[in-house]
């Protein structure tokens, strides 16, 4: 009987198949590799939980610490009053922040762990945890996941804090990007292929690094069972872990720009609910008489089956939002940025509006509010959209296959 070969997967976060989006897309690899081999998970919980992730075809699931383990030259940076000094020893440095953790002792302790479980190959997830390949044997293939270009996702938010007049912040998060990008320059040779969840974002990453093999895996959701809306025609929902800043400031951005403009189509006020851990970074908004913050829920079904709409205002960040993937899955129309959609080649009109300004925004929020019937029209195209090309079970599905392609050309 040929033995199974063996995989590792080095992941920022508890692997999941619903919550967190980042947790999302690292579920779809964990289940993806367990497919095709006997897993063991190593989290470095160095972008999340490290527990509350579930099991994935019986795959093996250990913690490396990192608590207390923050690199010193990392540590000594930070500790810099005057904000261009500690700009310029950040600079220095030349790794982004999330890998600070990973000190030579933490880095040890993994490579530790990675041999002790044999692989015949290992998957890395995000820039940033590219370092722990440097003492992954050359014999063993590996990939990574970058997911989206981290560069062009930082800028994005530097734009946002720029805008804002947050120069000493804009110039740190420009430097978080250019940071992660050099990781990628650095490592890339060791990786049999990246994946990415946009096609532009991968064609951009080759151009700043020729030789890049790269793949796009869309991101993907769970398919639930098709259901009637239960909805009040007038509440408004957003699903988003709010510690990561282009939530928070999209969330924020609505609540001072547009949700003012509202009027639900009883003439009375619309309200809006919040899900979503990290609450500390909108606290203000519980003060609100229209605005209810949430916090984590445990299932997200029975909130899009009540909302009225779906909200996606982020004007920064990356990637795919895994969100406005999952409210059309349940059939609940959406309105969003076209910073928020990008990468979701979905047709026009399908899914439901987009906005540029916060007077399109609100006239979007209006049109979708007052017209029942062209809400229920695009959700469900947008729907059937997300049925067939994002579906979490065929997408995990060709995964699986071309991670088996991709070692298998590796020798592995």
């Amino acid at each position: 009987m040929t033995r199974r070969p063996r995989a590792v997967f080095i992941s920022p976060i508890a692997p999941a198949r619903t919550g967190n989006g980042l947790a999302m897309r690292m579920g779809q690899f964990a289940e993806a590799l367990a497919a095709i081999a006997e897993l063991d998970i190593i989290v470095a919980p160095v972008a999340g939980d490290a527990g509350g992730g579930e099991s994935f075809a019986g795959a093996r699931v250990q913690v490396a610490s990192i608590v207390g383990r923050t690199d010193t030259q990392f540590a000594m940076l930070s500790r810099i009053d005057d904000a261009h000094s500690r700009l310029d020893a950040f600079r220095d440095y030349g790794k982004p922040s999330l890998a600070a953790p990973l000190s030579p002792s933490a880095l040890a302790d993994i490579a530790d762990r990675v041999a002790a479980c044999r692989p015949d190959f290992v998957h890395i997830g995000r820039s940033y945890l590219s370092p722990c390949v440097e003492r992954v044997p050359r014999r063993v293939a590996a990939t990574l996941d970058l997911d989206e270009d981290d560069r062009m996702s930082f800028s994005s938010q530097a734009r946002l804090a720029r805008a804002r007049g947050q120069d000493a912040q804009a110039a740190w998060l420009e430097q978080e990007g250019v940071a992660c990008d050099r990781l990628v320059a650095r490592w890339r040779l060791n990786f049999q292929r990246v994946f990415v969840a946009v096609a532009e974002d991968g064609f951009r990453l080759a151009r700043r690094h020729p030789g890049l093999a790269w793949e796009r895996v869309r991101n993907a959701v769970p398919i639930p069972p098709r259901r009637p809306k239960r909805d009040d025609g007038e509440t408004l929902l957003f699903v988003g872990g709010l510690g990561y800043g282009p939530n928070a400031d999209g969330v924020l951005w609505f609540c001072q720009e547009v949700l003012p403009r509202l009027r639900s189509r009883s003439a009375g006020s619309c309200r809006l609910w919040i899900a979503g851990g990290g609450v500390r970074a909108v606290a203000a908004l519980a003060r609100h008489p229209r605005v209810s913050l949430l916090g984590r829920v445990d299932s997200v079904a029975s909130l899009y089956e009540r909302a009225t709409l779906a909200l996606a205002p982020m004007r920064a960040g990356g990637g795919t939002r895994i969100k406005l993937l999952e409210a059309a899955a349940h059939g609940t129309a959406s309105v969003a940025t076209f910073e928020a959609t990008q990468g979701i080649d979905w047709p026009s009109g399908a899914a439901g509006w987009r906005a540029r300004s916060s007077e399109a925004f609100a006239a979007a929020c209006r049109t979708a509010l007052s017209e029942p019937g062209e809400r229920k029209r695009r959700a469900g195209r947008g729907q059937n959209w997300v049925r067939r090309y994002c579906a979490r079970d065929r997408v995990v599905a060709g995964l699986a296959r071309a991670l088996a392609r991709t070692f298998e050309e590796a020798g592995a």
